[in-house]
């Protein structure tokens, strides 16, 4: 092969390598387990286990391939640590906003994620959502992704709103030293 060729092709190689690298790289993050949140199928005994540790229920509504909902999901409510250990964690789950699985309500009462997005009047995602052990609301729930600057102060506010009001309830009920 004469030098001419060669100079020719190296563009092409170069754009070649670029190529299979930008396709390589996202099929390799796409790859990577994304951390979730439990999904709800028992919001009664959600809201009691919250309400024994002295915290909110955080229901998050969400929609599956919602970007804004996986913001919401990783950089607010998967760090707070919810999960089933630790008395001071809080009780995290999440609502799919055209779901069929099934769920117990605060009720008893069974229905599909869809029905009860439907009944709390969900109708976007994500909606995040701060209950109560019987499901009465603590703080206004966060509705959309909002501007995404001033989001973690929109959700620090209304957790500490529904902390509040949690031990504010607590002590009014003298459950609480």
């Amino acid at each position: 092969m004469t030098i001419s060729r060669q100079i020719a092709h190296r563009p092409w190689r170069r754009m070649l390598s670029v190529l299979v690298l930008a396709f390589a790289v996202p099929a390799c993050i796409a790859q990577t387990p994304a951390q979730s949140l439990v999904q709800a199928q028992n919001l009664r005994a959600d809201g009691e286990l919250a309400a024994g540790r002295g915290v909110p229920l955080i229901v998050l509504v969400s929609l599956e391939g919602c970007p804004h909902c996986e913001v919401v999901r990783r950089s607010h409510l998967l760090p707070l640590g919810g999960g089933e250990d630790g008395a001071a964690k809080p009780v995290i789950r999440q609502i799919e906003l055209r779901g069929n699985a099934v769920l117990v309500d605060f009720n008893g009462e069974r229905k599909t994620h869809a029905a009860f997005a439907r009944e709390r009047r969900a109708s976007i995602a994500p909606v995040v959502m701060f209950l109560d052990a019987k499901g009465q609301t603590l703080a206004a729930p966060l509705i959309g992704a909002m501007i995404p600057d001033f989001y973690g102060a929109y959700f620090d506010a209304a957790l500490a709103e529904a902390r509040a009001r949690m031990a504010g309830n607590r002590r009014g009920n003298g459950t609480s030293p």
